[in-house]
């Protein structure tokens, strides 16, 4: 993403530049209007004390946004982890940090207003409708089950698949028209008055 982001730096001209490195500690080199991170948190350890401290990088009239995926108790989500934990998987994969998900809205909220920002945070849970066959796990294999992908040898990688599979088979049943994926997300606005 950083390869292709910085493809259009030049047409952007040099209020815009793109970086590699790690939210949990990135701080900005001088004065920011806007701050917008989207689905990154949920990677971050102790992501709530990050969003504070972004908080507190912005300037009167400066905002910030941020969107972060709250499917931990969905099927899917639940199927990674007891997989990953299971007493097949667990000496392979102890250790592997999975991704948290959203806390609570109300969480948020009270982190941006403590933190001095007027707030708006709410949650909304989006059907997306997969096609293709067993799309559930594909989605999972490009975003929650990464780290376990990338700790498995890949002779394991189809075993692991085929467990999860089993987990979420009658979860996500398939119509017609695709497979019915639930996926609940909270989104944070604030400004600073």
């Amino acid at each position: 993403m950083i390869e292709a982001a910085r493809a259009l730096e030049h047409d952007a001209g040099p209020r815009l530049s793109f970086a590699l490195g790690d939210v949990s500690d990135w701080e900005p080199d001088g004065t920011v209007d806007v701050i917008v991170s989207n689905a990154v948190l949920q990677w971050v350890p102790d992501h709530l004390a990050v969003a504070a401290r972004w908080a507190g990088f912005l300037p009167a009239g400066g905002w910030l946004a941020f969107q972060i995926p709250g499917n931990g108790e969905q099927p899917g989500d639940r199927a990674v982890r007891e997989v990953a934990g299971s007493d097949r998987w667990r000496p392979l994969l102890d250790g592997v940090r999975l991704n948290s998900q959203a806390e609570d809205p109300a969480q948020y909220l009270d982190v941006l207003a403590c933190a001095g920002l007027e707030a708006d945070v709410w949650e909304t849970t989006y059907l997306h409708v997969l096609p293709g066959d067993d799309p559930v796990t594909g989605w999972y294999r490009g975003t929650g089950m990464r780290p376990v992908l990338a700790a498995l040898p890949p002779d394991l990688t189809a075993e692991f698949l085929a467990d999860y599979r089993a987990r979420i088979r009658d979860a996500y049943p398939a119509a017609g028209y695709g497979t019915i994926f639930p996926f609940r997300r909270v989104f944070a606005v604030g400004v600073r008055r």
